[in-house]
């Protein structure tokens, strides 16, 4: 078969039409950078001969563009002995495959498919599409990208016949000497591939290292290839976009609009500013008409202040008259209750410094009671933290602690684990004999007794047999080496723990511990008894030594107040009760009195505050409206000297005739106004003006864009990635099966 020409058209990153023609005798290269369908190419050649039209296999679903999803269309011409014949197959959607012979015959749909499968001698598809099985010498013969350095895929007749014929040599292999030598050589082999623990060494575990090294390199490659293919994509649809957007029909429409629109912004801003002279002009005119009104509100404003203020003086005078002799009178009668007030004040003040000493002795007798207290509590206290004070020390004494004991404890039951352990394996010597034949005999030097008929042992035991020699018992006991030395090790822990509290044995060491502990829990009730004795208070802290100082320092306190008090002996606490009771009594009447005092004095006092306040304000309200009268009478003279009432009366005419007017002249120039506003051109100039920017923009960024996607596939052109995907593939591939084959052979070696 010689092939002369392939087109393609939507197959893969085909998307227009595509021809290679010109294919002549010999060989024939094609030639183009990466990435430019070289491979696509080999895959449209392998589905038109290989793949059945009507498939819909994921391999025939894969050959779609992603983007459009057309139908993919392949049409090859081959040369045979009998001449040219002409495939066509088109897939996935409404699908056909014709064959045109060279003797005239177009054939369609599965008859074509049966004779070019007969004409090419391969087998029909599967329902997952073109396998090596169904392309039989094909499958030899056909080299995919990557694939030219491996082993051929044989179909199963040839695998049966090699594995016949190895069969046969491995027969002959195992006969005679070579097959007795056979077993040290495996053993050999065997340790050149696997440790003793059946860990993979050598080559073995390179190649087990080389297999992750190569499906980390591959999926690294293909990550290259999708980020290389997208790329592709977005160059595509970069240069689509730059196409569209360079035609320039968009940008002249728009262009004319934007000028045509400046035009009606000038002539609608020109009509606009003389409105707003002329609104300005009205604005100025009603404001000199409010002038002139409010300068006549204002004449008839200060007339009418002139004469109220008049008669608010003559009001003003006749009240602060009358205030004046009310003044005089609560003067008067204030100040005789005010003496009253000042006498009351001293009996108050020496009935309280009465009630002070009253309550200072009580304080100093309840201060004495407590005294008392406190001592009783004191001796109790002191008691109690003597009995503490000889129980710790007791307990000083005994080394004997809960983290010791603890120890000793663990000791003896690692040692009695071990002695039970040897027991377990210790070899058991029994004699069944009577008690003429038991006596004389010993083991290890001790004699035979009736008690004791039988002997445990580890170690090896020598019994000694009169007039008949000797018999040693050596017990074969696994780690009994070892047993012994963790026996010893327990004894020499147990020793230590002993030897370090000072105890005989470890009955010894509880019986401390025991004692120990009763000693604490006496320790612990004598210390809860002196804190009961002597608590900690807000004053003094827990324990009979705080209760003690705080007692000598009440005592200091309790004579420096007698002497205070000028007193040699207290009175009972009841009784200077009484007296403080008493005095209190006296001084609360005093106080009552003065404070009633007080109350009555508190009325006249308001009243002449009050008088005096109300006399302050009216005259400085009859001072400020007599100043307030001749500043508005000056105001209202000078006033009518500047201008009459008349002549105010004739300006208010005058400005009610200009603004009317002007309002006439705004009302003509805003009839002249169009449905545009100047900010509805405003925004219709900038949104022009910015569709213009934002084209020429993308135009720049689209061509930046589409030079970097070209320098990034023109950097990627040499890297080969199809070729070196397809070559890391393959040798993944036959790098898993020389790491099964180096499995089994372990296996097999291992049996």
């Amino acid at each position: 078969m010689k092939i002369r020409s392939l087109a393609v058209n939507q197959f893969r990153k085909f998307t227009s039409p595509t021809r290679l023609d010109g294919v002549e005798d010999g060989l024939n290269v094609v030639v183009g950078p990466n990435e430019m369908g070289k491979s696509t190419l080999l895959d449209a050649l392998r589905a038109v001969l290989f793949e059945k039209y009507s498939s819909r296999a994921q391999p025939i679903m894969a050959l779609q563009n992603d983007r459009n999803q057309a139908a993919p269309v392949v049409e090859l011409t081959i040369e045979l002995d009998d001449g040219l014949y002409r495939i066509t197959k088109r897939f996935i959607r409404k699908p056909y495959a014709r064959l045109a012979c060279p003797d005239g015959r177009n054939l369609e749909g599965d008859i074509a498919e049966d004779t070019l499968r007969t004409l090419l001698d391969f087998h029909e598809p599967g329902k997952t599409g073109a396998k090596p099985e169904t392309l039989g010498m094909w499958n030899v013969l056909w080299v995919q990208q990557g694939q030219s350095f491996g082993a051929p895929d044989l179909p199963d007749s040839a695998r049966s016949s090699l594995h016949s014929a190895l069969e046969s040599e491995v027969g002959a292999v195992l006969g005679g000497r070579r097959g007795r030598a056979l077993p040290k050589t495996i053993e050999n082999q065997l340790g050149e591939l696997v440790t003793s623990t059946n860990r993979p060494r050598g080559a073995y575990k390179k190649l087990i290292d080389r297999i992750d090294e190569l499906h980390e390199e591959l999926a690294t490659l293909q990550v290259r290839r999708r980020d290389l293919t997208q790329t592709l994509e977005d160059l595509e649809e970069a240069q689509e976009n730059l196409r569209r957007l360079s035609t320039g029909d968009q940008d002249r429409e728009d262009l004319k609009e934007l000028n045509e629109t400046r035009q009606r912004h000038s002539q609608l801003a020109e009509l606009e500013a003389r409105i707003e002279a002329a609104l300005s002009e009205q604005e100025l005119r009603k404001r000199k008409l409010e002038q002139a009104e409010e300068a006549a509100e204002t004449r008839k404003r200060l007339k009418a202040d002139v004469e109220t203020e008049k008669a608010a003086l003559g009001t003003a005078g006749l009240r602060l008259t009358e205030a004046g002799e009310q003044e005089k009178e609560a003067r008067s009668k204030v100040d005789a209750l005010r003496g009253d007030v000042r006498q009351l004040e001293a009996a108050v003040t020496k009935a309280d410094e009465a009630v002070s000493r009253h309550r200072r002795v009580l304080g100093a007798a309840e201060r004495q009671a407590r005294l008392r207290d406190l001592e009783e509590r004191y001796e109790k206290a002191e008691a109690a933290e003597n009995l503490q004070r000889e129980a710790q020390q007791a307990t000083a004494a005994i080394l004997v602690t809960d983290e010791a004991i603890e120890g000793i404890r663990q000791a003896a039951q690692g040692l009695e684990i071990i002695r039970g352990r040897l027991n377990a394996a210790a070899t058991l010597v029994s004699f069944d004999m009577t008690e003429d034949g038991i006596s004389g005999i010993d083991v290890d030097g001790e004699p035979l007794t009736g008690d004791r008929r039988s002997v445990r042992s580890v170690e090896p035991v020598t019994i000694t047999v009169p007039d008949r020699g000797r018999i040693t018992v050596e017990p074969a006991v696994k780690d009994r080496d070892k047993l012994l030395r963790r026996r010893r090790d327990a004894e020499t822990a147990l020793r230590e723990a002993l030897e370090d509290v000072g105890a005989e044995s470890v009955i010894d060491a509880e019986d401390q511990n025991t004692k120990r502990q009763r000693l604490l829990r006496d320790a612990e009730l004598a210390r809860q008894g002196a804190e009961l004795h002597a608590p900690a208070t807000v004053d003094y802290e827990a324990g009979a030594q705080r209760l003690g100082d705080y007692i000598k320092g009440l005592r200091q306190v309790l004579k420096r107040e007698m002497n205070d008090l000028d007193l040699q002996d207290l009175p009972a606490g009841r009784d200077a009760e009484t007296a403080l009771i008493a005095a209190q009594g006296e001084a609360d009447k005093t106080r009552s009195a003065r404070d009633t005092a007080r109350a009555a004095l508190s009325g006249p006092e308001g009243t002449l505050s009050e008088l005096q306040t109300e006399i302050a304000t009216l005259q400085g309200r009859y001072d400020e409206s007599e100043d307030r009268l001749k500043r508005l009478q000056v105001e209202v003279a000078q006033e009518e000297e500047r201008r009459s009432d008349d002549e105010l009366q004739s300006d208010i005419e005058a400005a009610q005739t200009a603004l009317a007017e002007q309002e006439t002249m705004v009302a003509r120039l805003e009839g002249e106004r169009g449905d545009e506003t100047v900010p509805q051109l405003e925004a219709r100039i900038s949104r022009l003006e910015k569709a213009l920017e934002e084209r020429r923009n993308k135009q720049f960024s689209l061509k930046e864009s589409i030079a970097g996607f070209r320098s990034r596939i023109e950097a990627a052109e040499g890297a080969g990635l199809d070729e070196a995907i397809e070559q890391q593939a393959r040798e993944l591939e036959f790098a898993e099966q020389d790491k099964l084959r180096q499995a089994r052979e372990v296996e097999i070696l291992s049996q």
